[in-house]
């Protein structure tokens, strides 16, 4: 039976599909300009406006009167129906958004997929240096304090096997090695701590705390600051802990309380240290 809709298996329109997508990727919540998405796909306008074009007539995108290009319906109803957290995210974006506005530092919301951690909501810091963590985001979870929180939260309590398989050891951004019985060590010091920290595991530029927000009883995600690098000393790092600590707790017990009268009363929340020098001085933004 022949449909309406034909690819021809060739490389020029294997080409064309993965620079729709990553036209796609890279809309971002307010939008873009022909110039800005034509650079971030490393694609040229004309090329760019033709593949807009296309998937402005099919609904993937819109223009707005700034002449930006954002989600369009046929795009948004797409992803909320298939959004398996689409739950999480009313308290996620309120979570994130308070953390940031106690420390003025971005703040991410991450859940657990596969063997990556996925950022689904995140509110960005004002100040000039900052670190960048939008939506969409995917790393893997075995770097980094989002990764190391929701591996040693989650229900999972041997991802070992399917994370590493034979290998016993793995590298951080900063090309150091680090051994599996040392991250299965950590994991079970965050558990008692009730947060994760990572300095330069991910990038060279950043360090970050998260904790974790549970929904009746059970952990649904981590809450996160993601700082610049040039940020960091031993204040402001007790400072984040117990605000991030603090903001996730609090949400946890929002959600769960509003659940009261069906579930019962709420379940509290449960609970390493970093080294001491904090690396190199780098004004930049910085990207994880």
């Amino acid at each position: 039976m022949k449909t309406g809709f034909h690819v021809a298996e060739n490389g020029d329109s294997v080409r064309s599909v993965t620079r729709a997508l990553g036209l796609l990727a890279a809309l971002g919540k307010e939008g873009r300009s022909l110039t800005e998405l034509s650079r971030a796909v490393g694609i040229s306008p004309s090329t760019a406006s033709r593949l807009l074009n296309t998937l402005q007539a099919k609904g993937f995108v819109a223009n707005t009167d700034e002449n930006k290009y954002v989600p369009g319906i046929a795009l948004t109803s797409l992803l909320y129906s298939t959004d398996q957290w689409a739950p999480l995210r009313k308290v996620a974006r309120a979570a994130t958004e308070a953390l940031r506005t106690e420390l003025d530092e971005t703040v991410a919301f991450f859940v657990r997929t596969e063997s990556d951690r996925l950022c689904i909501e995140s509110a960005e810091s004002a100040q000039v240096v900052r670190r960048i963590c939008q939506p969409g985001e995917r790393k893997t979870i075995i770097r980094g304090a989002a990764g190391k929180a929701l591996l040693a939260f989650g229900d999972d309590r041997n991802p070992w096997p399917s994370l590493f398989g034979a290998d016993d050891r793995f590298e951080l951004a900063t090309e150091s090695v680090r051994t599996v019985a040392e991250l299965k060590k950590e994991c079970e010091q965050i558990r008692k701590q009730g947060y994760a920290f990572s300095r330069q595991e991910s990038t060279m530029e950043s360090w970050a705390v998260a904790a974790p927000v549970y929904l009746d009883g059970k952990p649904v995600g981590v809450l996160s600051a993601v700082i610049p690098l040039t940020r960091f000393s031993e204040a402001v790092l007790v400072r984040v802990i117990k605000a991030t600590k603090d903001v996730a707790s609090r949400f946890s017990n929002k959600v769960q309380v509003e659940r009261k009268s069906k579930n019962g009363r709420p379940e509290p929340t449960r609970g390493t240290r970093p080294d001491r020098n904090p690396g190199r001085d780098k004004r930049r933004r910085v990207h994880n």
